[in-house]
């Protein structure tokens, strides 16, 4: 006998459809109007199914295969999401492109929907730089206006000329102009004169805007010079400097101490430094001889990184500080005041030139086992307070390690501690006065 198979049929074409119209009730609704390169949209995905957790909305070029879960741009789990809002992240080229919702990872295609990336037109943006001149290292103003509500990770950046436009990662510098209304940007420009070029992205990364070439004028500083008041000092002896400066020299222009052997391009091997702010155009300055019998030198720099301007100006340091004259001073004065351990800067770190002091304090402790010292590390007030506080604690343990370390001092006779900016002894406005709380103190315990 032939057995019926009509309710067989029917209930496999009941489940079809009924597959067919899950399917069916599932949509993508792009929110967004004008999607602009690398900017975000919104979608919102209608469905009576319920998602699991890896159920995932990707983003894909067209062409490719269309229900495809492989070679997507960007995606998103559903589940970091309410799909009556997901937010996503348009790629930085113009074009059309693909949304496709994926049940599971890769996982079951359900549906697709096509989108445009719009190319953004000149009429819809205004990039200017209103500064007339622009010199080494020194700011200018530059501005961005646009039709549209900018993201807020669009950014200006500043490029060698001739840099390859497609590649947006060699920036000398940035900053970010995201918003609707005109937004003006203070830039640093750079120090090489030269030609360069201001580039608009519409974000991050993003799509190249515009970009407009500009010039950076060469260094004219005529008159400059500077002299110490002597030419040999004791060690830690105040030495005056006078120099006259110029309207043009950037506000981090300085003049550091440095070895005489120190490479002119090595402007972070100095022993110490003070800026020419506020008082650029001339005044004086003062430093402290290093502590070490030597030659030395004094090097004026344009700003914080270079170039060096002018000779340098060398003088001497007749003598050292010696364990017999750390010792008279402690049991004198009870403390000691050291300008002659150096750190760099921002670190705990002691620069070698540290280190003959720091045998000297050595040699007069192991010749005599019944002195104790609290070593005392202070800053000045710039930055934050509890920064400060634990950088001195910091450089206080690290002439502690040294001492028991590299010259077998007695834990016992050691103690160390940070102050940070709470015991300043020169006025924390003035860069003297900074610079006079910058010290290490031996107290006699």
């Amino acid at each position: 006998m032939t057995k019926n198979l009509t309710p067989i049929i029917l209930l496999f074409i009941g489940t079809l459809l009924s597959s067919e119209k899950m399917v069916a009730d599932t949509s993508i609704k792009v929110l967004t109007e004008d999607i602009n390169p690398g900017h975000n949209f919104n979608i919102k995905i209608s469905t009576d199914k319920t998602f699991g957790e890896k159920a995932w909305v990707g983003i894909f070029k067209p062409g490719s295969n269309g229900k495809s879960a492989s070679g997507y741009e960007s995606y998103e789990y559903l589940r970091n999401h309410d799909i009556n809002n997901i937010v996503l992240r348009a790629p930085i080229a113009p074009g059309l492109y693909e949304l496709r919702l994926f049940a599971a990872d890769p996982g079951e295609f359900m549906t697709s929907t096509s989108f445009q990336v719009v190319k953004i037109q000149p009429n819809q943006y205004t990039l200017k730089i209103l500064s007339e001149e622009i010199k080494p290292s020194h700011d200018f103003m530059a501005s961005v206006s646009t039709t549209f509500t900018r993201d807020k990770k669009a950014w200006l950046g500043i490029y060698k000329s001739g840099s390859n436009l497609k590649d947006y990662s060699g920036y000398l510098t940035y900053v970010y102009v995201g918003g609707k209304n005109e937004k003006k940007a203070t830039l640093t420009a750079p120090i090489e004169p030269g030609d360069y070029q201001l580039r608009f992205y519409s974000a991050d990364p993003g799509a190249l805007i515009h970009y407009i070439p500009f010039h950076v004028g060469n260094l004219d500083l005529p008159g400059l010079a500077f002299k110490t008041d002597k030419d040999a000092y004791g060690p830690e002896e105040e030495i005056i400097v006078e120099y006259t400066g110029h309207q043009d020299l950037t506000n981090n222009a300085w003049i550091g101490v440095f070895n005489t052997d120190a490479k002119s391009k090595d402007y972070s091997h100095y022993l110490d430094y003070r800026y020419l702010r506020p008082n650029k155009t001339g005044g004086t300055l003062q430093f402290r001889a290093p502590s070490t019998k030597g030659n030395y030198e004094l090097r004026l720099y344009y700003d914080e990184t270079g170039p060096q301007l002018l000779s340098p100006t060398v003088f001497k340091v007749t003598s050292s500080l010696d364990d017999a004259s750390l010792k008279k001073t402690l049991l004198d004065e009870g403390k000691v005041t050291l300008y002659g351990i150096y750190f760099d800067t921002d670190k705990s770190v002691i620069k070698p030139e540290s280190h003959p002091l720091i045998a000297e304090i050595a040699k007069m402790l192991n010749s005599d086992t019944s002195i104790k010292i609290m070593i005392e590390g202070h800053t000045d007030a710039q930055g934050d307070d509890m920064y400060n506080m634990k950088l001195s604690d910091r450089r206080a343990k690290a002439v502690f390690q040294v001492l028991i370390t590299k010259h077998q001092v007695s834990k016992n006779q050691l103690q160390f501690k940070g102050f940070g900016e709470t015991r300043f002894i020169g006025d924390n406005k003035t860069e003297q006065g900074r610079a006079k709380n910058r010290r290490v103190e031996l107290k006699k315990l």
